[in-house]
């Protein structure tokens, strides 16, 4: 007689295999399990750790244990019974298909003398509520019956899903765990579950089961109020929760997989103090957590996202600012940028991490320079508004999910673009703030065309009053200028670009300044004749400037807002500036400009021109415009010196 069975005498206890009252039937690989099948390691690392935060007892860090064993095949609870039902299971197939072949490999696992498993523990927890009341609205009620259902509140959960518990499953070759709990209430069981595939039980009747056995105590499937012995090496003594995942399936490399993945998804947790992570031996917490970071224990792929997240919270050079976002809460912004020595540890994205500070997503936002970024969404309203629209593995935000709230969808859709966009400018405040003269945007420069100011060629088409109508705007955008790019979407849906076109401007007559073959600066003539405020008649030189370096970034399509910046070559004590978009013909019109910023300070604007515009020499200045453009354009600038 094994361990198990001689501890708790099992005689009281089986394996009951449930009937679908003549309805739904399912298979083995069913929608659930298939969410998690992508990635089973990572994802048990990332839903595991996730639970055990959530049912965070104290101020203490939660602690969560990884811990592989071995176990004699014969203390399995109810072995016999569950290789029964995988016999029958396999038999309700032709031989030779793929799930036959399937259930055939599971009998075989089944008469080794050893399996191994997976146990995952977390402490500083309140274990799991209700496990001696079988009380349907209780925590443990919802994990092991529960699809789709949770009893996690919206303002401090990490899962509200109730389907990330089926990443265990997709984790055991036998589709098989097990829950043992200590809850605060001194209350102790845990219950078996297994997710196989409906057979037949009854030809007569058709009477077939619903694919789920529970190791349980009596005919209501009825937790087993007694303590689990599977690993020898453990013993619980305090509150909280242990998965037992039976017979893992243990890919090469899987700690370090679970290593990578708890890094990547609750660095910020972990740095806080909030969460300790040990993963068969390798200990991950706030004071371990340089060393581990820069091991060899992650994954190749993931070092450069792993590290830039470290250093974005540790390295004493970050750029941070804490941003309200309407009557939802505040966002806290982290930033780094990275010189031509470092950039390849540049992620040039932003991290999206919510409480209980778990990673949710990332942006691909085209930075001016090599940089990284992180944003934190404390707990508040804000984080229970996303929290209510992320898909079930909780990696993006996903606002088409309300059906029947059209209002509430495009509030979080504003919501989600707002963020976005104080993101951007917060980058575009601290990267465009240095002397740098040659500022690129990640991503962006394969496809857009860097230029000068007044170097223009070619032939151009004469000024429009009347706004043409946009078609495909997009593609005439991205791709006049390089052709086709595959990534170019990817990028245009985080953040439009937009910069200037090299073709002239015919409706000016000055020649400007041009640049010739020795890289002198030549003066243009002379255009524009005025009066001045006397009536005394007084010619006016009108200058076109070239020669400086330029970009230009649209930072919302829908409302027109535009930055432009560039550092001066110049010394002019008055100038002016004005702005073309080109249609898809490459007709060239005049930007209406409704209000302009520049360098934080309201600026005049007269027909459309920004107005006395004093030039320093090395400054950076940064222009930003509130236009009446609604989408992607071609765009040209234009600044003139009057001397």
């Amino acid at each position: 007689m094994g361990l198990f069975n001689s501890l708790l005498g099992s005689k009281d206890y089986k394996w009951k295999f449930i009937e679908n009252g003549y309805g739904n039937e399912s298979g083995l690989d069913s929608t659930d399990v298939e969410t998690f099948k992508k990635d089973p390691i990572a994802s048990i690392a990332r839903e595991l750790c996730q639970n055990s935060v959530d049912a965070r007892r104290a101020e203490e860090p939660v602690k969560v244990e990884f811990k592989s064993f071995y176990l004699n095949t014969k203390d399995l609870p109810g072995i016999n019974e569950l290789k029964n039902e995988m016999i029958c299971c396999r038999n309700s197939y032709d031989t030779g298909t793929k799930y036959y072949k399937k259930f055939d490999s599971m009998v075989s696992h089944l008469e080794r003398d050893q399996i191994l498993c997976l146990r995952v523990s977390d402490f500083n927890t309140k274990g799991l509520e209700g496990v001696a009341t079988n009380d349907r609205n209780k925590a443990f009620y919802y994990l092991t019956k529960g699809n789709g259902l949770t009893t996690k509140d919206n303002a401090t959960s990490g899962g509200s899903k109730g389907i990330g518990k089926f990443a265990s499953f997709v984790a055991s070759d036998l589709q098989t765990v097990f829950y043992s709990t200590l809850n605060e209430n001194n209350e102790e069981g845990y219950l078996g579950i297994t997710k196989l595939a409906s057979r037949l039980l009854n030809e007569e009747t058709g009477m077939c089961t619903t694919g789920y056995g529970y190791y349980c105590s009596t005919e209501k499937v009825l937790p087993i109020l007694n303590k689990l012995v599977l690993d020898k090496s453990f013993k619980r003594e305090e509150f909280g929760t242990d998965v037992y995942i039976i017979d893992f399936r243990a890919e090469d490399n899987w700690k370090f997989g679970i290593i990578t993945k708890v890094l990547d998804s609750f660095m910020v947790a972990i740095d806080n103090g909030d969460l300790i992570v040990n993963v068969d031996g390798t200990e991950i917490s706030k004071e371990t957590l340089r060393d581990v970071v820069y091991s060899n224990e992650i994954s190749e792929s993931e070092k450069r996202n792993i590290i830039g997240q470290y250093i974005l919270l540790n390295d004493a050079t970050v750029f941070k600012k804490e941003i309200g976002i309407k009557d939802y809460g505040s966002i806290k912004i982290l930033l780094k940028d990275f010189n031509k020595q470092e950039e390849q540890l540049a992620t040039n994205k932003c991290i999206m991490v919510r409480y209980p500070y778990m990673k949710i997503t990332d942006m691909k936002i085209p930075f001016a320079k090599p940089c990284s970024a992180m944003c934190i969404i404390e707990r508040n309203e804000l984080n229970s508004i996303l929290r209510s629209v992320e898909n079930p593995q909780h990696t993006d935000w996903e606002p088409n999910r309300i059906q029947d709230d059209v209002e509430f969808r495009r509030e979080i859709k504003r919501i989600i673009k707002t963020i976005r966009n104080e993101v951007q400018l917060f980058a575009n405040e601290c990267l465009l703030s240095g002397d740098d003269k040659e500022l690129d945007i990640d991503g962006a420069s394969d496809y857009l065309a860097d230029g000068e100011f007044g170097d223009t060629t070619g032939e151009s088409e004469i000024e429009k009053t009347e706004k043409p109508k946009i078609i495909n705007s997009r593609k005439a955008v991205l791709t006049n200028n390089v052709g086709d790019k595959s990534n170019v979407d990817d990028i245009s849906n985080i953040l439009d670009v937009g910069t200037r076109t090299e073709e002239g401007d015919e409706t000016n007559t000055t020649e400007g300044h041009n640049q010739g073959s020795s890289g002198q600066i030549h003066e243009g003539e002379n255009n524009t004749q005025g009066f001045d405020e006397n009536g005394t008649d007084e010619i006016l030189k009108t200058v076109n400037l070239s020669g400086i370096k330029a970009k230009t970034l649209i930072l919302d399509r829908e409302l027109g807002k535009y930055l432009i910046s560039f550092v001066s070559i110049y010394d002019e004590p008055n100038c002016e500036m004005e702005l073309f978009y080109l249609d898809d013909n490459g007709s060239k019109y005049k930007t209406k400009i409704n209000k302009c910023i520049l360098n934080g300070q309201d600026y005049q604007v007269d027909n459309n021109l920004v107005k006395n515009i004093k030039l320093e020499k090395n400054k950076m200045y940064k222009f930003e415009l509130d236009t009446d453009l609604d989408d992607i354009y071609v765009c040209e600038v234009k600044l003139y010196a009057n001397r």
